[in-house]
């Protein structure tokens, strides 16, 4: 239910910051785009998504195989009693 609840509300707000940008760029006037205008954004926007995907892999990869653990035992900055 809160998975669904999370989609639900992800989606909504896609589809509204979706909505207002075309609708402010639609305000803008005519803007014509090359289609080197256009593959700069696709490729931007592609490049956006799988470095994030590939970061959070890493976080992931990190925190199941422990690495993220042995950092967190060595604490230089608290007192050795």
């Amino acid at each position: 239910m809160k998975q669904g609840l999370l989609i639900f509300c992800f989606s909504v707000v896609g589809t509204v910051t979706v909505s207002v940008g075309f609708y402010i760029w639609q305000m803008l006037g005519p803007i014509s785009l090359s289609i080197h205008g256009w593959f700069a954004i696709i490729v931007g926007v592609l490049s956006s998504f799988l470095l994030g995907g590939g970061l959070m892999a890493l976080s992931f990869y990190s925190a199941k195989s422990g690495y993220d653990a042995k950092v967190a035992e060595y604490d230089p900055f608290q007192s050795s009693k």
